[in-house]
């Protein structure tokens, strides 16, 4: 029964069979050269319970399949006919208890129950806050140390289900971005500036385009120094928030293929941090100031392991950001606001974004395709440096090793008039903005998101810092509309309000 549900000869185009078509004992590289100079590397990796990669049944002789057929039909019951991936999702549906009990009553059920995914979400169901890792979030969630845990061998049972995570865990994904940095094109990598650029340079010439300046004054505190201060302190790791000291641990010793990143918005009402560095002079004009309280989160403090980073996304509301690395290294991929990043699928507006699950998946299944695709750059980003992202900009990034950043989102003068569309013609996509935050003059019956454009416009206009020619930009864009909200807000304040700008305004003034 089981053989007529598996082909005689599986075919796959995982990552594991890609890259993984052959198991060994120990974890080697090897490394060629194409025609483009592009490095290529094939890593042979044995999972720690004697799984393999489905691929790996085409070079099995019969014998071996039909073994492996019946290790299936025996160890898994009736749920064999289910395909591995509906079998963990059934699993997602069960307790600590029954995930435990089940991985008892076969070595291929301890397997799938062992699967750390599985035991994350209950972490996050019960909002559990551990005392203390233990390496895995299965153990972790038992409170039981590696000596302790019980480990069954499934030596014969071929799954892309369970092979996957691991290897894209364990592959060296630093050693190989760190090799493009000898095979990189110049057109293809991100341009690096040695001296800050002047505000006029900036606008007209760099607003628009990633850019990574490299001589700037960052505080020198490290991760550990962190950990010394503000280790007792809890901090945002995307799902959970625990103790800095813990999620330190968590740094050092985990196995989960997308590591937990720590990005937390409200860094600077705990600590002192965002008083010990000075925001860079290019990127001091910020437009959003003019929002004042009701501004969104715009700065964060963010620290993760090696593998830990962000799958390809923009920037909320059209803002632009500039990020900097304190400590570490992070690799960055980019694609203009009009080329869609290989592998990535989005709807109609934007408003949904679709990618594979984990950084590792997507360099290992998509990252050559990218490379050759128009409009692609990349860079490394250290110490010491800040990276700039213009508004629109599809991005990854990757730390390369434990790294720790500060970053804050923006509007520089050339995006304003980005921002403003954005908030018309995107109103569902508008994020961080709470109604209860709004002025006493607005409408408590209108959609927030109608607010924010209005709002937006009017302290724009009252801040009296524009450039007489963004003025006329705006009010252009506003009565193309129909009707103008931006003549509908002067109309209403014409006693009381009027533009006062110098003789000396320009578009340089912020």
């Amino acid at each position: 029964m089981v053989e007529s549900i598996l082909p005689k000869r599986p075919i796959s185009d995982s990552i594991a069979e890609q890259l993984a078509t052959h198991t060994a004992t120990e974890v080697s590289h090897k490394r060629s050269r194409t025609s483009n100079k592009q490095s290529a590397i094939t890593v042979h990796m044995n999972h720690p319970l004697g799984i393999r990669p489905l691929g790996n049944l085409i070079l099995c002789d019969n014998d071996a399949y039909v073994s492996s057929s019946q290790i299936r039909a025996k160890l898994l019951g009736y749920f064999a006919i289910l395909p591995d991936e509906l079998i963990s999702l059934l699993l997602q549906t069960l307790g600590a208890t029954e995930l435990r009990r089940l991985g008892y009553s076969s070595r291929i059920f301890s397997a799938f129950a062992a699967q750390d995914d599985l035991w994350k979400q209950l972490f996050v169901i019960r909002a559990k806050s551990p005392h203390r890792w233990h390496g895995t979030w299965r153990r972790t969630y038992l409170e039981i140390d590696e000596e302790n845990e019980a480990r069954f061998q499934c030596h014969g049972f071929y799954s892309d289900t369970l092979y996957r995570p691991f290897f894209c865990a364990s592959f060296n994904l630093t050693e190989y971005l760190q090799n493009l940095r000898t095979t990189g094109s110049e057109s293809r990598t991100i341009p690096r500036l040695s001296q800050c650029p002047s505000k006029n340079e900036f606008d007209t010439h760099w607003a628009f385009r990633p850019f990574i300046l490299e001589q700037h004054e960052w505080p020198t505190w490290t991760i550990k120094d962190l950990e010394r201060e503000y280790g007792s302190l809890r901090f945002i790791q995307e799902c959970v928030q625990w103790q800095l000291a813990v999620y330190s641990q968590y740094m050092q010793h985990n196995t989960d293929e997308s590591p937990l990143y720590l990005f937390d918005r409200e860094f600077a009402d705990k600590t002192e941090l965002a008083a010990e560095y000075k925001v860079p002079d290019i990127f001091a004009a910020d437009y959003f100031k003019v929002l004042e309280s009701i501004r969104p989160d715009y700065q964060w403090l963010i620290i993760g392991p090696e593998r830990s980073g962000s799958t390809f996304h923009k920037d909320p509301n059209a803002t632009s950001a500039w990020n900097a690395v304190i400590e570490g290294e992070k690799y960055w991929i980019m694609f203009p606001p009009d080329v869609l990043p290989p592998g990535v699928f989005t709807s109609h507006d934007e408003s949904e974004v679709t990618s594979p699950l984990s950084i590792a998946e997507w360099i290992l299944g998509f990252h050559k395709a990218a490379m050759s695709t128009p409009g692609y750059v990349d860079g490394f980003c250290g110490a010491g440096e800040v990276l700039y992202v213009p508004s629109g900009w599809w991005h990854l990034v990757v730390n390369l090793r434990n790294t720790a950043a500060i970053t804050q989102n923006f509007v520089p003068l050339p995006h304003v008039i980005s921002v403003l569309k954005f908030f018309h013609h995107k109103k569902d996509q508008i994020s961080g903005f709470r109604q209860s935050q709004l002025s006493d003059d607005d409408d408590e019956n209108e959609a927030p998101e109608m607010d924010v454009l209005s709002i937006f416009i009017q302290r724009l206009k009252d801040s009296n810092t524009l450039p007489e020619s963004t003025i006329q930009k705006i009010d252009k864009w506003s009565n193309s509309l129909g009707e103008s909200k931006w003549t509908k807000l002067t109309e209403e304040k014409e006693d009381s309000f009027s533009f006062g700008f110098g003789e000396g305004s320009s578009d340089e003034e912020s």
